[in-house]
């Protein structure tokens, strides 16, 4: 990141190497922020790496072990996602790759299915550039004016939760972002990393950090629940963003091979 940065500073571009990647929930880049670019300083460069670093630091966690306590809760999906990792592995003879890792469909959909039960960021928000009115859609519904310059919050977790959008929404099942009910998502119902300009720079990155982490883990390990994992997990009410109240408790046990 610190390279592109330096090159851009220099007036240089980068040319995207094309990598098939069947990821859901990775968030496609817009251009419109060249518009706005300006002379890069050390500074800059410097406090954009370590946003890169430390935004993504406790996000990332969080949902990994959201994810694992999904996987522990439901060896079926778990089974089913180490016959993936098992067959991805056999075909890059022992040394996985990078595009093999983007290839994996089942691992992007239990991804996918944690981002949408356990979304880390809550809101987002917005700032509303021109006015806009939006008319009712039910009775005794009255119309909304939104002023240019309001401060508008989106609510993601109460989004991925909408029996509208998602039938039995409580219920973790990674075959919502299957390739036949994709289609069936009704746009902008999935929000883990925003959306438009301004949406997470760190998507791409930490959906490949997820999925490394659990494609080593599922190697050698399966994640079950003990004594003291919380079912239901309780989230903690001191945080704005998803935490579990108590901590999250798991056994690694061991796989024979």
């Amino acid at each position: 990141m610190i390279h592109l940065l330096l090159e851009a500073r220099k007036g240089g571009s980068h040319k995207k190497e094309k990598v098939e990647d069947v990821g859901f929930a990775v968030v496609e880049e817009t251009d419109l922020g060249k518009a706005f670019i300006k002379e890069i300083t050390n500074l800059d460069i410097a406090a954009q790496a370590m946003i890169f670093f430390f935004a993504g630091f406790d996000t990332v966690s969080s949902l990994m072990s959201f994810m694992a306590y999904e996987l522990a809760l439901h060896p079926e999906i778990q089974k089913r996602l180490r016959e993936e990792i098992e067959k991805t592995l056999e075909e890059c003879n022992g040394n996985v790759t990078y595009s093999a890792i983007l290839k994996m469909k089942y691992m992007d959909m239990v991804v996918s299915e944690s981002l949408r039960k356990w979304p880390i960021a809550i809101a987002i928000d917005r700032v509303c550039t021109k006015p806009y009115t939006i008319q009712p859609t039910k009775p005794g519904e009255k119309p909304l004016h939104i002023e240019k310059g309001t401060i508008i919050w989106f609510p993601i977790f109460g989004i991925h939760r909408d029996p509208a959008y998602y039938p039995d929404p409580d219920r973790f099942d990674p075959e919502r972002f299957g390739e036949d009910n994709t289609e069936n998502i009704v746009p902008y119902s999935f929000l883990p990393f925003g959306v438009g300009p301004r949406n997470c720079i760190g998507s791409r990155f930490a959906l490949l950090e997820t999925k490394v982490v659990f494609f080593y883990i599922l190697c050698n390990f399966e994640i079950v629940p003990n004594a003291k994992t919380d079912i239901p997990i309780q989230i903690s009410k001191s945080s704005f963003n998803l935490l579990a109240e108590n901590g999250f408790w798991f056994d690694l046990k061991r796989l024979r091979k």
